[in-house]
């Protein structure tokens, strides 16, 4: 018996009653191709049995429909629900997802952008690394077509670009202001790079807070980390803890710095909250379920991972009618009060 052939985009214009450029177009969502055409087109290519070929497409296109995704951890609790919800949001509408791991390193983010590049993705989402300063390798990306979105760690410096953030200023002060409603009158802060607008924004969303409520700020009371690690939060613990004059309450730029300061301080037997009180912005898995619970300030992750993608494609499927308007996203956070701050009587 004769093998049947492989069915083609011939057999399925034939089908279908219409030319091949259609087919290929209605089969790649262009816009120019009506709704009810793309639905028949799809209709015969489905009870025909013929399937796009991948490669031949972004040799065509010069991409794939493949978005490539750019972060520093996996093993963030906020990072790893992120890139979750990028995967979800992209895979739901077609699109297949590369992850990429920095470590907060710009070497390895350089590296990972080339070989994004060399893949023809269609776009990158992208939260920058600890250690990046410089944006070359993204305006690199971007002249070759390549879309791309920042997510949480963003910059100014790389214009027309859209991104997705929260408001980490106000974050910052509904977190400081919590700790001044529980009576902490000597509120330390533990910092990340400001040369990072998130770590600037949180920070000065501190100060403001402290600022008005007429509370002292102290400069030794302001930590700075490059890395925000546990044992660097474990450090700085020591050194604002050894202060003659020590705070009774820390603000750390992540929970992983809260939670190892909350484990310093008892070790040097101190009350968690009774004398110091934690706080810690985003959130880790295990917050809620810590001895003391951790009060955390949380982003939303989901939220943030879905509007990257919606965002990204957008902008993709922009090229065809030139529509497209670069945006910066701003979400809201949300303080999740834990017994880490528990009401205080006095300062």
């Amino acid at each position: 018996m004769k093998k049947k052939s492989r069915i083609n985009i011939y057999d399925v214009a034939e089908a279908a009653g219409v030319s091949i450029s259609t087919v290929s177009r209605a089969l790649n969502d262009d816009a120019r191709i009506s709704p009810k055409t793309k639905a028949k087109v799809r209709a015969v290519a489905l009870r025909l049995g013929f399937q796009k070929n991948a490669l031949a497409t972004s040799l065509s296109t010069n991409q794939t429909k493949v978005i490539g995704v750019i972060v520093p951890q996996l093993n963030r609790e906020f990072l790893s629900s992120l890139v979750h919800n990028i995967e979800e949001t992209a895979f739901e509408m077609g699109y297949s997802v590369i992850v990429c791991q920095t470590n907060n390193s710009y070497e390895r983010e350089k590296t990972y952008m080339d070989t994004l590049i060399a893949s023809r993705v269609a776009g990158i989402v992208a939260t920058l690394s600890l250690e990046t300063e410089s944006f070359e390798h993204f305006e690199k990306a971007m002249e070759q077509g390549i879309k791309v979105v920042l997510v949480d760690r963003v910059t100014n410096a790389l214009k027309g670009i859209t991104k997705i953030v929260v408001d980490d200023y106000r974050g910052s002060f509904e977190g400081t202001q919590h700790l001044i409603d529980q009576g902490y009158t000597k509120i330390a802060y533990l910092s990340g790079p400001t040369k990072q607008l998130m770590y600037a924004d949180r920070l000065r969303g501190f100060q403001q807070a402290v600022k008005e409520a007429g509370l002292p700020l102290k400069d030794e009371w302001v930590k700075y980390s490059s890395n925000l690690s546990f044992e660097e939060g474990t450090r700085i613990a020591n050194e604002l803890l050894a202060l003659e004059n020590p705070p009774n309450a820390i603000f750390t730029a992540n929970n992983l710095t809260a939670i190892s300061t909350i484990a310093r301080a008892e070790e040097l037997g101190l009350k968690v909250p009774e004398e110091l009180g934690v706080i810690g912005f985003s959130e880790e898995p295990f917050s809620a379920f810590m001895k003391p619970s951790v009060t955390s300030i949380r982003q939303p992750s989901k939220a943030m991972g879905q509007l990257a993608v919606q965002k990204l494609i957008e902008e993709i499927n922009s090229d065809q009618n030139g529509s497209y308007i670069h945006q910066k996203v701003v979400l809201d956070t949300e303080l999740i009060c834990r017994d880490s701050t528990r009401l205080r009587k006095s300062g």
